[in-house]
């Protein structure tokens, strides 16, 4: 017997935590398509509007993943959190503490299966958004701490073999990583990542890629489409994934053959 995805461990920790953290659309549990969401902070401002929308779109476009449309913004503390596997903090500036209620809610989804990408655009070693991420990070699972995360590291290989971080900026060549046990339900770039996937309505690439120009913004797509795989299962070898079929599309389409 298979183990079960993220997805399913997540929509079963929902219904099990407490009555008002039940999903709202409870005839779609375990069902396509994949809902990413964006958190909404109270003073912090998307800085990347349009991005996670454009990686969702590749992730569909190039394979079995059905993924929603639309990126939902949900604030921290709501019970619509559950209804999506994969989730993300983009900011660029420092933000006040969350709320108890916030915290309790993002303990219970990160606990049982929920996945946390956050991505500081502000290009700043030790930015406020940083400290920020920090504080809170340190609330929500106690005990944890941020730390670099290596080489062998699942989300180096949940699709392509990479050895390292990238994004829009080199500001660490690595990820960093808060564990539960033996899974890693945060994952933290300093790199503006999504930075490197804002599109305009031209269809050009908005931002430019520094220092490592396309070659960079290449890896940075990999490292995005990497992030999704591994949010949404925690055993992607195994999954609903064809890894094989998504490789050959992307490879006839250009821009990830190795």
């Amino acid at each position: 017997m298979s183990r079960p995805t993220r997805r399913e461990l997540l929509t079963a920790a929902a219904a099990l935590g407490a009555t008002a953290l039940v999903p709202r659309r409870a005839e779609a549990i375990g069902e396509p398509p994949v809902g990413a969401a964006r958190l909404v902070i109270p003073g912090l401002r998307n800085p990347r509007p349009g991005a996670v929308a454009t990686l969702m779109k590749e992730v569909r476009d190039n394979s079995s993943v059905v993924t929603a449309e639309e990126v939902t913004e949900v604030a921290p503390g709501a019970s619509a959190l559950f209804d999506h596997p994969f989730v993300t903090l983009l900011g660029a500036e420092g933000f006040a503490p969350l709320s108890d209620a916030a915290v309790a809610n993002l303990r219970l989804y990160l606990r049982e299966g929920g996945f946390l990408f956050i991505d500081d655009s502000s290009g700043v070693r030790d930015s406020d958004f940083d400290a920020s991420v920090r504080r809170d990070l340190a609330r929500i699972l106690p005990g944890g701490k941020l730390a670099r995360i290596g080489r062998e590291h699942a989300v180096y290989r949940s699709f392509f073999l990479m050895r390292g971080a990238s994004g829009r900026i080199m500001v660490k060549p690595y990820l960093e990583g808060l564990w539960v046990g033996d899974i890693t339900p945060v994952l933290y770039s300093a790199n503006d990542l999504m930075g490197a996937w804002m599109v305009g309505a031209d269809g050009r690439w908005q931002l430019e890629v520094v220092p490592g120009g396309d070659n960079q913004r290449t890896q940075a797509r990999r490292l995005g489409l990497n992030l999704v795989l591994f949010g949404l299962t925690s055993n992607y070898k195994r999954d609903a994934v064809h890894v094989r079929t998504l490789l050959d599309r992307m490879r006839r389409q250009g821009g990830y053959a190795e």
